[in-house]
């Protein structure tokens, strides 16, 4: 089996970069296995920022994500974007028995795995799953946290991660005072964004599996963006791909979970309803932790950092 993931801190653009990837064929797309609020089974809200190293045994998450990573856990939640032939053609009010009939979700031999509650974990994903190709998505902490903000969500609980004595050995000892002190929304989103992402970002500069990618950069130039990061994936692009992706005026609707957007306005949106004051306490207590992702905190000015993994599958796709 080949195993794609595509990991990332919640609105952080997960979703709309999964579905453009879905289309690829041979593989079958499995929507947040690791989401509790939703799947059975899944490690719970006391897990969702577990930290693990490789080689780590973890009585909960462990077990569960051996089976999400080889498509063996399946709803109609997780199999939202793709149910497969046959239940596709069930009406949807009835698609709930496929739950009793797993078999019912037929499925491509490969699998494309959306995760939003293992950004902590992507070590222990790399080690277990030597062959696994891994995107951890990024997103400016103003737009990925405005969005938590419309969803009326208070999630963002940087000092929740101290609580963790070998995550502050490993990566933020240097940064407990700054995550203690973080106040409000802006001063914890800054905190909690910086906190992870640190983590994530220094796993690939020290030759980890996964690639940080940031998501205004995939929706900067999507259509072409978006086919180098399938590329690198070692994904097919599709005619569906390029469909998915292509160029809008504007979003559809104000849905905050719709997929069908003007992209280019998702880069900084933001600039609209949050307030200068908000921006500077978000950039307070992000900055601190050293991320070279958003030059001036800008979202227009960022870059990926390819793991030598994709760098190598690039290598052999592109010219």
């Amino acid at each position: 089996m080949q195993r794609v993931i595509i990991s990332g801190l919640p609105r952080s653009g997960t979703s709309w970069t999964g579905k453009a990837l879905s289309f690829a064929p041979g593989f079958t797309y499995y929507r947040e296995p690791d989401n509790s609020d939703f799947v059975p089974g899944a490690p719970g809200r006391e897990h969702w920022n577990l930290y693990l190293r490789a080689g780590d045994e973890h009585p909960v998450y462990g077990p569960h994500m051996e089976r999400a990573l080889s498509g063996k856990v399946v709803n109609n939640f997780v199999m939202y974007d793709d149910y497969g032939p046959v239940v596709s053609r069930i009406p949807q009010p009835l698609r709930f028995v496929a739950e009793y009939c797993p078999a019912l979700y037929r499925r491509q031999p490969n699998a494309l795995v959306k995760l939003i509650r293992s950004s902590l974990a992507l070590e222990w994903i790399a080690h277990r799953f030597p062959d696994a190709r891994i995107v951890s998505l990024v997103r400016h902490p103003i737009g990925q946290f405005e969005s938590y903000r419309r969803q009326g969500w208070e999630r963002a609980d940087p000092a929740s991660l101290l609580e963790d004595d070998r995550l502050v050995a490993d990566h933020l000892a240097p940064f407990t005072d700054v995550i203690r002190s973080a106040r409000d929304f802006w001063e914890r989103a800054g905190a909690f964004w910086g906190a992870v992402n640190r983590v994530v970002y220094r796993q690939t500069q020290a030759g980890g599996a996964h690639s940080v990618v940031p998501f205004e950069w995939l929706c900067a130039d999507a259509p072409v963006r978006m086919k180098e990061l399938s590329d690198r994936l070692g994904l097919g692009w599709t005619s569906q791909s390029r469909a998915f992706v292509a160029p809008r005026g504007a979003d559809a609707d104000g849905d905050p979970y719709s997929l069908d957007r003007d992209t280019r306005a998702q880069i900084d949106k933001w600039r609209q309803t949050v307030s200068q004051r908000d921006i500077d306490a978000c950039r307070a207590f992000a900055e601190p932790f050293g991320l070279p992702v958003y030059a001036g905190f800008d979202p227009w000015q960022a870059e990926p950092l390819w793991s030598a993994r994709l760098s190598a599958t690039a290598a052999q796709v592109m010219p």
